[in-house]
Formats: structure tokens, C-alpha cells, sequence
């Protein structure tokens, strides 16, 4: 009697173990299906947008990180009509705006006055 009370136990301790193993493992899967998003940044100095790694195309999922660097510009905005995004760029200030997943091709960025202009391309 002892020694099947002790099957058993061996038995729920084992399926449970397994059913750990396989919620941990489902776990994993899902986190590294996610891609990394990529941030791209891009300088905002006397020459207008600079971005970073020059005219490349970019992978996956990504932010946008404009930095002004310098108040000799109208830039001191930044719109992107393809998001409808208009973003204030204070000087000094990191200004990040999420690209949402799925978008693909040229993303193109005019300052307020629509005078500076640049454009990513994300792949």
C-alpha cells in the first residue's frame, strides 16, 4: 500500500514537473519571436537631419531617437505625415517615436516649417 502511495506521488510530481518544463519552454519560444527593435538616431544640427550609419536601410521593428543639437535651424520640430506625427525637438533632448510594427519602405521627416527634410528606409 505504502509503495503505491509513493507511485503515485512520484507519478503527480513528475507530470507536474513536465508541465512546468513545457509552459517554460512555450515561454522562451514566444520571447524569441520577438523581434529587437532597432533604433535609428537621428542628429538634428546646421546641416539638417543627420542620421546615424548615413542613407542605409534598416531591419525590423525600430524607434526613431531625433536629438536637436543645435538652435541655429528652423527644425525645431518634427513631422512625419505618413504617421501623422508632430513632434516638438527640444534642444538637447532625446525625442523618440516608435515606428509601428509592420511599416515598411522610405519614411520620409519634414521639420514644422517643412523647409529641412530627411528620410529611413526600413526594410
Amino acid at each position: 500500500m505504502r509503495s503505491r502511495f509513493f507511485n503515485r506521488v512520484a507519478r503527480t510530481l513528475l507530470t507536474l514537473v513536465a508541465v512546468g518544463s513545457l509552459v517554460t519552454l512555450a515561454a522562451c519560444q514566444k520571447r524569441a519571436g520577438v523581434a529587437k527593435t532597432t533604433e535609428i538616431h537621428i542628429d538634428v544640427t546646421d546641416r539638417g537631419f543627420v542620421a546615424a550609419g548615413g542613407a542605409r536601410r534598416w531591419r525590423g521593428p525600430a524607434t526613431l531617437v531625433f536629438t536637436r543639437k543645435t538652435d541655429q535651424t528652423c527644425a525645431k520640430q518634427v513631422v512625419i505625415a505618413s504617421l501623422g506625427v508632430r513632434r516638438d525637438l527640444p534642444l538637447g533632448t532625446a525625442v523618440r517615436i516608435d515606428v509601428p510594427s509592420g511599416h515598411t519602405g522610405t519614411l520620409d521627416y519634414v521639420c514644422g516649417m517643412d523647409m529641412v527634410r530627411g528620410q529611413v528606409t526600413i526594410d
